[in-house]
């Protein structure tokens, strides 16, 4: 039957390749039959009459409703259903799965995504069991991939709790809803080393799971800002187990971790922001290589909610170190957006300049304040060693991801014919637009993207790849505290001039230096200072107008460094590299501010 059914969508996977459709003709087939020839989960509203209707659900998105769910493969169906009907003294039934809406701005589009939840932990499709799950639309993203290459490179990375995932189709009802992103929920459970588990398996009854949600996390009942980033995070699950709602009293073991986890946060922001950070206390604080891993995540795919939400952070307990992750929620990554800010640019140092690149996106920017660390960066860079092969990997996989979902991508957009060739539902944020008018265009344009990114990457980091460490005199301000490799020193939007930099090179065996040149107010060129020397002037009120800068020694025969500034009436101006001109002479016009980096050859 599933040969009958693939030959029956030849004709639909051609339109949809093409240019979009107009309508889907297809019958719902049943189980065990497959709308295309990935799995299909069907979901029947098995609810009260005035509940049983998709219409209801989506009117209600936080009322679940009990449900018979078959999930078919072509050649069996796996059936979970209701003990007991539901009855109007048990509107939710007796151990019933049940559908509820899942979302929040994605619950405002047409196709939209839905948490299943079953009484008791269930393995489907060959994953792990999990009791919750959700079924992710991929509305925003046109590729249909985002969220399933990042899901799946961070478990290449070995990221705990990483969320399985399958791509199947969805049926609710009838109703052909397309294709979906079957995905296990980030939830904690508790550690049995006799059970393989891909969740937050905690071992304390005080451990917790929290979120950092600026954008929706003050509707949470438990929830609290932080007093340096004045970041929202939220308390999402615990060992013991709570529902985040409004007259919900906490069990004492949940809230005594989640008081740790609040005490945790701010003490770790007072020592991040501090003037010169502390990284033996910083680093008792936090689990480094989690840290480092959930950064080459977050940065190879430049997600700009990196700054804003759906950042994930968990304690076993108060004598645990705080953990960064799972990941989640990848749609409007890995060049989804256009523009820069938003992750547009696959050549940008973009987490780590998180006030900078993803700017107006949050106010976090922990990983800003973590690179200033010189021991961070160079674990960083010996980490990305191990890491490397994933990364340049990711092309690959896009490639077989698009052959494994070629049907059912075809039927999504028969089904939805108002995606490709129409503009982004997130173009009002800057995403591109308009969608090219083929799935396969949509699916280049990631993996392009992704394999520049991976080059970049490949090139900037590394066990040996010096880390590069400066800071700026600017006006009315002094000496900044500094930097590493790639981030912004000096000011923008406040018409501060830079007066001088201090730039040298750490964590690597290759000989060499860095030396500078800088055009001065007044001066002119004042000629390569020696390596670690003041370039500019100090106590003079004096605006440094241009910069060149290069390597020597067997730095210069290994590596690139570049640059770039932020001038007076100009913005960021274009990199340049090894000794080239950046900035401008014989226009009076201030550097204002300056990045630097340094790549492999």
């Amino acid at each position: 039957m599933r040969n009958l059914r693939i030959a029956s969508l030849s004709l639909f996977a051609a339109l949809a390749l093409v240019a979009p459709a107009v309508s889907a003709s297809a019958v719902v087939p049943t189980p065990p039959a497959t709308v295309t020839d990935l799995p299909t989960v069907y979901v029947t509203l098995t609810d009260l009459p005035a509940k049983d209707t998709l219409s209801f659900i989506q009117a209600n998105k936080d009322i679940p409703v009990a449900s018979q769910v078959d999930i078919a493969d072509g050649t069996t169906t796996q059936t979970l259903k209701c003990t007991t009907l539901p009855t109007d003294a048990a509107p939710d039934g007796v151990a019933c799965p049940n559908i509820k809406g899942h979302g929040n701005f994605t619950w405002t589009l047409d196709k939209k995504s839905y948490q299943l939840k079953f009484d008791k932990k269930t393995a489907v499709l060959g994953m792990l069991p999990g009791k919750t799950w959700i079924l992710i639309a991929n509305r925003a993203d046109p590729s249909l991939l985002r969220n399933r290459t990042t899901l799946e490179l961070a478990r290449q990375f070995g990221m705990y709790g990483t969320p399985e995932s399958r791509f199947v189709d969805l049926v609710v009802n009838g109703q052909d809803l397309g294709s979906y992103l079957l995905t296990d929920k980030v939830t904690v459970t508790k550690f049995d080393a006799t059970k393989p588990d891909s969740h937050v398996a905690l071992t304390n009854t005080q451990g917790v799971l929290v979120e950092m949600d600026s954008h929706y996390g003050a509707a949470d009942p438990f929830h609290f800002t932080t007093a340096k980033s004045k970041s929202i995070f939220t308390l999402k699950d615990s060992y013991v187990g709570f529902k985040n709602d409004p007259g919900v009293v906490l069990d004492a073991d949940t809230q005594a971790g989640w008081n740790d986890a609040q005490s945790t946060i701010n003490t770790l922001e007072g020592l991040l922001y501090a003037p010169n950070p502390d990284w033996t206390k910083i680093s008792a604080l936090i689990d480094v290589d989690s840290f480092i891993k959930y950064y080459f995540v977050s940065e190879f795919v430049e997600n700009p909610d990196v700054a804003s939400s759906s950042v994930y952070f968990y304690k076993d307990g108060p004598t645990d170190k705080l953990h960064a992750g799972p990941v989640w929620d990848y749609d409007i990554s890995l060049g989804n957006y256009a523009n820069a800010n938003r992750g547009g640019n696959p050549t940008e140092d973009y987490v780590k300049n998180e006030l900078l690149t993803v700017k107006g996106n949050g106010p976090f920017d922990w990983w800003t304040q973590l690179f200033r660390n010189q021991s961070f960066a160079a674990q960083a860079n010996a980490t990305y060693e191990t890491l490397k092969s994933s990364v340049s990997d990711v092309p690959t996989k896009i490639d077989s991801y698009q052959a494994h979902l070629l049907q059912s991508a075809a039927h999504n957009f028969v089904v939805w014919p108002n995606i490709l060739g129409q503009a982004s539902v997130i173009a009002f944020n800057g995403g591109h637009s308009p969608i090219t008018s083929t799935w396969a265009a949509e699916v280049a344009l990631l993996r392009t993207w992704a394999s520049q990114r991976a080059s970049y990457l490949a090139h900037a980091y590394g066990a040996n790849v010096p880390v590069l460490r400066y800071s700026a005199q600017v006006q009315n301000i002094g000496w900044q505290p500094t930097v590493s490799t790639g981030q912004m020193v000096g000011t923008t939007g406040r018409s501060l001039r830079a007066e001088a930099i201090k730039i040298t090179d750490t964590n690597t065996t290759t000989t060499g230096a860095i030396v500078g040149n800088a055009h001065v107010q007044n001066l002119g060129w004042m000629g390569y200072q020696a390596p670690g020397a003041v370039i500019g002037t100090i106590g003079r009120s004096l605006r440094m107008e241009a910069i060149q800068l290069k390597l020597t020694g067997a730095l210069a025969t290994s590596y690139n460094i570049s640059y770039r500034v932020f001038v007076q009436n100009r913005g960021w101006m274009s990199w340049v590299s090894n000794g080239a001109t950046a900035g401008t002479t014989g226009l009076s016009l201030r550097i204002e501010a300056l990045q630097i980096r340094i790549a492999k050859k």
